[in-house]
Order: C-alpha cells, then sequence, then structure tokens
C-alpha cells in the first residue's frame, strides 16, 4: 500500500474479518490464541477491476503470512515469523 490508500480489516468475535483494499471488499477467517498466534486464511474478495491489483493481492497475500500480533496503544502489530510486516491503526 502507498501512502494515502485506505486499506482496512475489522475483526468479529465468531473468527471471521472483513475490510477493503484498494477498491475490492475481502472477508476472512482466522484464530488466535493467549500467546497472541493468529492465522488468517480462507480468504475471499470481490474482483472489481482495478490499475493497482498488485498492490491488492500483495495485502492479500501479507494478511495470510501473519503469524502473530503485538498490541502498542491503538496500533495492531502484524508480524510474519518475527518480521515486521504491517502496523494497522484502531479507527472508530
Amino acid at each position: 500500500a502507498t501512502e494515502g490508500d485506505s486499506y482496512t480489516l475489522c475483526f468479529s468475535e465468531n473468527g471471521t474479518g472483513a475490510g477493503a483494499a484498494d477498491v475490492n471488499r475481502f472477508t476472512v477467517t482466522y484464530s488466535v490464541d493467549k500467546s497472541r498466534a493468529l492465522k488468517m486464511d480462507n480468504l475471499g474478495s470481490t474482483r472489481r477491476y482495478t490499475d493497482n491489483y498488485e498492490a491488492e493481492y500483495a495485502y492479500y497475500d501479507m494478511l495470510e503470512a501473519v503469524t502473530h500480533y503485538e498490541m502498542d496503544g491503538d496500533n495492531m502489530i502484524l508480524l510474519s515469523n518475527g518480521t515486521l510486516v504491517a502496523i494497522m491503526h484502531a479507527i472508530e
């Protein structure tokens, strides 16, 4: 994603999540445990045309590569085997 893009992710308590990339919306299933392990899979998205599809696919791939998370205030830090892959900021 680039500065100004609005990529989102919202988790529900039932083990599902949803969000948006540049153009398309998506759903995903997830699981967490007490050690902050986070696994997201079964990602499905709408397929509206965008010139920026590489960024959208990279975002989806990043989500599915996440293995853990950390919280820092309103920021959710997403990690893949200890490597920072994204920082998501909570909004209301």
